[in-house]
């Protein structure tokens, strides 16, 4: 091809997907900004079709040379508007041929704590009645180099084995708690929206 028409290709995609940009960020407030960082959501929508997704997220950790990898688990919210009359159930797309509604990324620090998710939209979701899709992050730790994990607090979780957010827990590889302190994360914060 002649660099011409793939200018000319690279400007017709660029017009044919609707791509929505979430940047967080996120401190440790009474400790050293090494665990501090910052998260990249892109979310990818194809005009040409109304059924794929991609989702691309990156982490930049203060400090990459502490964090082996980072996990991240977004849950859907089930329905759009809970104070509507709708009383059906958003289903949303299934990601990587698993099942919809929750999400699990592994962000190593071999590929730059970066990843791509692909999703598509099932027939079942197509007619769900929803036009907004809601994921929150709702667990969300990081592997240190010294086998300790880091869980951040970002939603409330009912279990207790993770904190409510605004707080942190550091954990030993006995699973111990080691150290409580707080972020600047509010609840439910770190979110993406999805429509179709």
């Amino acid at each position: 091809m002649k660099p011409i028409k793939i200018t000319l290709l690279i400007f017709v995609f660029s017009f044919c997907s609707l791509i929505q940009t979430y940047n967080y960020e996120f401190n440790i407030e009474d400790d050293p900004n090494i665990f501090d960082g910052r998260l990249l959501i892109n979310t990818t929508e194809s005009s040409f079709s109304n059924d794929t997704i991609n989702l691309d997220i990156q982490l930049f950790p203060n400090s990459p040379d502490v964090i082996e990898y980072y996990i991240l688990t977004f849950d859907m919210k089930f329905r759009e508007d809970y104070e509507s009359d709708f009383d059906g159930v958003c289903i949303g797309p299934t990601w990587e041929r698993n099942k919809p509604g929750e999400l699990k990324i592994i962000l190593t620090k071999e590929n730059n704590f970066k990843s791509r998710i692909d999703g598509d939209l099932q027939e079942e979701s197509l007619r769900d009645g929803c036009n907004n899709y809601i994921y929150y992050l709702r667990y969300f730790e990081a592997v240190l180099s010294n086998d300790k994990k880091i869980l951040y607090g970002v939603a409330t979780d009912y279990a207790e084995l993770y904190p409510d957010a605004p707080n942190y827990w550091l954990l030993n590889k006995n699973n111990e708690i080691e150290k409580i302190g707080s972020t600047n994360i509010k609840k439910y914060s770190l979110n993406f929206e999805l429509s179709k």
